[in-house]
């Protein structure tokens, strides 16, 4: 990559903080996963459905929420002001915690309510929940950073994904067949879903406590927030990591009417929908250690352009997805692939962004690169909630899969994008392509010497 990142440093902390942070930030990842799986995702959407939302109601849904990411510069300032990353993390993910209870409320507290005046409940509730998100997860991103050395970041990021994707499956099933159990006209069940995963959530955030609150590398300009985010923006390296993030999430026009489409339109029950991403989440399991062997053995770049042009043809499927039984049968082996390339993609895009900020104003750095990425794709899902309406108006038949068949053109431009990042010591994707066979039938093999 270019030179404006700092090279590896000496880590802040002896061995055995460091062995303990990465132990218990992995116990974090795990319970975050469960967390993520119970309050959120496809059960959120599902609640929302219950809740007599519409296509539009959804995309606002999410993209309203993503606009909290400018307070991500909030968070940051307050870092670089000497305020504990630790105690803001915690504190911010309890809060996280509590909203969610509010949202498991809705049912009682509103039931002589309008749909329209539960939904605008709904969107403002999971809009708080997004501000504690950016403000905690900017000042977790630059602890972590400091917590764990670049050298240990890929298998760090491996080993993680490794446990929360089985523990998260696990629990999306889980609670799939509960809500299935408890009829899905009772929405009773969601409230009992969300109550599930703020409590772990709250575990999760006492977890933060015992790990060591190590003390920020100053930055020269810590009083003058605005100057350092001139400074991340003359950060060549960590623009283009963020131009290919920024790309690489336009795919959001799509994501949140995934699991709309699934339940509503073709009457998947909830635990088939749970199956169905259990598929993608166990090949992420599977493959999340061999792609931190990968991103340490070829590089971060090699990986991401691979995986992302495997990604490329995936949505085509979804053209012969029109009932329960053909999602089943091709959803299944489209998530495989999608599991493993995304697997690579997220080991090695983490990686990269941690490499691509300097030392010296890290949280401020992430807080620029968050905000241009979400700020960017946020007004995609929105857009995504309209699409069907907009083409059915000029007379061409669409649903909701008409949003997913733009997916793969935002894929190739993030792949043409990540040929671009400089990585030294990275090899040819050429190369990387090549030996992948090798790598796949060969189990233990080791990463390079950096």
């Amino acid at each position: 990559m270019d030179s404006e990142p700092d090279q590896e440093k000496p880590s802040k902390l002896p061995e055995h903080l460091i062995e303990k942070a990465i132990r218990i930030s992995c116990y974090q990842f795990v319970l975050g996963s469960i967390a993520g799986s119970l309050a959120g995702g496809m059960f959120v959407t599902g609640f929302a459905l219950k809740l007599d939302a519409g296509n539009a109601q959804i995309g606002l849904m999410t993209t309203i929420p993503m606009f909290c990411v400018v307070l991500q510069l909030l968070s940051s300032a307050l870092v670089e002001r000497g305020v504990s990353r630790r105690l803001l993390t915690t504190c911010l993910a309890v809060v996280w915690s509590l909203v969610w209870l509010l949202v498991a409320a809705i049912p009682c507290a509103l039931s002589k309510a309008s749909s329209n005046t539960r939904i605008t409940v709904l969107i403002a509730l999971i809009t708080l929940i997004a501000a504690a998100s950016h403000l905690s997860s900017n000042a977790r991103s630059s602890w972590l950073a400091d917590l764990i050395p670049s050298r240990r970041l890929g298998e760090f990021f491996g080993k993680s994904m490794l446990f929360s994707s089985l523990v998260g499956t696990f629990f999306g099933v889980a609670g799939g067949s509960f809500l299935d159990h408890a009829k899905r006209g009772n929405i009773s069940g969601f409230t009992w879903i969300f109550i599930a995963g703020a409590t772990i959530g709250l575990i999760n955030a006492l977890l933060n406590l015992p790990q060591a609150d190590v003390p920020l590398s100053k930055h020269e300009h810590s009083n003058n927030i605005l100057k350092m985010v001139r400074e991340a923006f003359k950060n060549k390296a960590l623009m283009l990591v963020t131009a290919f993030a920024v790309v690489y999430s336009l795919q959001a026009i799509a994501s949140p009417f995934i699991s709309v489409y699934i339940l509503r339109d073709l009457r998947v029950p909830f635990v088939g929908l749970g199956a169905i991403n259990a598929v993608y989440a166990v090949t992420v399991l599977l493959s999340s250690t061999f792609w931190g062997r990968m991103v340490d053995t070829y590089g971060c770049r090699p990986v991401l352009v691979a995986c992302m042009m495997a990604m490329v043809p995936i949505p085509v499927g979804w053209i012969w997805i029109t009932d329960a039984l053909s999602a089943y049968c091709l959803l299944a082996p489209m998530n495989i692939v999608a599991g493993f390339a995304a697997a690579g993609i997220s080991v090695a895009l983490s990686k990269l962004l941690f490499d691509a900020t300097q030392e010296a104003g890290k949280s401020v750095q992430l807080a620029v690169y968050s905000i241009v990425v979400y700020l960017l794709t946020a007004p995609l899902p929105a857009i995504g909630g309209h699409l069907p309406d907009w083409f059915r108006a000029i007379g061409i038949h669409a649903d909701l899969r008409c949003t997913f068949y733009t997916v793969p053109f935002f894929t190739f431009a993030a792949a043409m994008i990540a040929r671009r990042i400089r990585e030294p010591d990275s090899r040819a994707t050429s190369e990387f392509v090549r030996d992948l066979p090798k790598h796949l039938s060969v189990p233990g093999i080791k990463g390079r010497t950096k």
